[in-house]
């Protein structure tokens, strides 16, 4: 089944490079075609440990390009965006369901399911086209801050909505207790990074330095999972930690992990979409239809505030709101949580609204969002020459744009370091 799933993924992935699409939408069809939409042949029901390690190290690999010197330069405003657009999102999201609904509740569950982004689909696409610069590196920060901010706003939310239907436990306990979850990722994270580094001295090989890295973001994942905390965050703290306390040995980690993380990320999405299931659709309704443009459109709006009032470079204030519109495995997971919760309230058939729409719209966002992505990188001018011969030609910049987009980026980075 995972030789189905990894060739099936590869084909389907080489196919829409042909076409200009993102590598990732081709896994991720591949997984539709295969999965419980199709042929049946993978059951991502079964591999959920491998999905598990997959997201721990695409975790690792943002933080590891998160060096201090360009966190303390685009800080500010990486801070910013992240609570912008996450609550651009829960607001827009959860107004449009209330009105639609006349439910509040219903609005607080799905604005607070709105602002979860999917790391791992926008990682993939900085990475095949291999993309630099400021756009690439807000995007990385802001993708890995954004999952610890949605789970912070889905307990301030569920809390709320569960008063409102008389079950579940006091407000200030449920917003608590997700927030001591966030912090122990960071304290685990740390830890982990720590012991990295003290064992990566003795480290002589290439070899060596992958069995080790490996060791780690697999431990990290279970520990993670045994104490019910982020494993994204944990292993995203653990590559901001590593990078920055063995910043000269970096090259060599990346390069070893590098040869062993492909065929892990094709495996992964193409379980993502074995998941999906397309035959959802339908039920999505206005709800889903609303759903999708007004998360877009806090998204987009939300980034682009936050970019403008942290003063960020232009690039990041023009396109950084393109790379947020994926949405996966945490959205789908907290409307399986939300779900319990309706039950509990006596709303079994609003639970089954809200994982029918999301697993729905989860498919739409999942297509749409990589293209986008592709977008903003190279509007921004951050594919490198070599990487072109990927790109549709009506995305190529004319020479003239480049020159007055460099232009401007540079007043915005001078800004943003004042």
């Amino acid at each position: 089944m995972i030789g189905i799933a990894v060739l099936g993924g590869l084909f389907g992935g080489k196919i829409f490079e042909r076409i200009r699409i993102p590598m990732v939408v081709g896994y991720i069809i591949a997984g539709v075609i295969l999965g419980d939409s199709g042929l049946k042949l993978v059951d991502a029901s079964m591999t959920g440990l491998l999905t598990d390690i997959a997201l721990g190290f695409i975790g690792f690999g943002i933080g590891s390009q998160l060096r201090y010197s360009v966190l303390k330069r685009l800080g500010g405003s990486i801070i910013c965006i992240s609570f912008m657009e996450a609550f651009g999102a829960f607001i827009l999201v959860g107004i449009g369901v209330t009105l639609i609904t006349n439910k509040l509740y219903m609005g607080l569950i799905f604005g607070a399911l709105a602002s979860a982004t999917a790391p791992a689909a926008t990682v993939d696409v900085l990475e095949e086209y291999q993309s630099r610069g400021p756009l690439t590196t807000s995007l990385l920060a802001v993708v890995g801050i954004d999952d610890a901010i949605s789970l912070l706003l889905f307990g301030f939310g569920i809390s709320l909505a569960g008063c409102l239907l008389g079950s579940g436990g006091g407000v200030l306990q449920s917003f608590i207790h997700p927030l001591l979850d966030l912090g122990g990722s960071v304290i685990l994270g740390v830890i982990l990074g720590f012991i990295y580094t003290r064992v990566l001295q003795l480290m002589r090989s290439k070899n060596e330095t992958l069995i080790l890295t490996a060791g780690l973001v697999v431990a990290a994942c279970g520990i993670a999972e045994a104490m019910k905390l982020s494993l994204i965050l944990t292993n995203m703290i653990l590559g901001i930690t590593v990078c920055n306390l063995a910043p000269m040995r970096m090259r060599r980690i990346q390069e070893a992990v590098g040869g062993f993380t492909p065929p892990v990320y094709v495996l992964f999405f193409v379980l993502v979409g074995a998941r999906l299931n397309i035959f959802n659709l339908p039920q999505m309704g206005l709800i889903g239809v609303f759903y999708i443009i007004l998360r877009a459109g806090g998204k987009f709006g939300g980034a682009y505030l936050g970019a403008v009032v942290s003063k960020a470079p232009t690039v990041v204030r023009k396109y950084l709101g393109l790379g947020l519109f994926s949405q996966a495995g945490v959205a789908v997971g907290l409307s399986l949580a939300a779900a319990k919760i309706l039950d509990s309230a006596g709303h079994s058939e609003l639970g089954g609204l809200v994982i029918n729409v999301i697993a729905a719209t989860t498919f739409v966002v999942q297509i749409i969002g990589p293209p986008c992505t592709k977008i903003a990188i190279v509007k921004a001018n951050e594919v490198p020459e070599d990487m072109m011969h990927k790109i549709g030609r009506r995305f190529v910049k004319s020479p003239a744009e480049t020159k007055i987009e460099s232009k401007s980026n540079k007043t915005g980075g001078e800004n943003a370091g004042k």
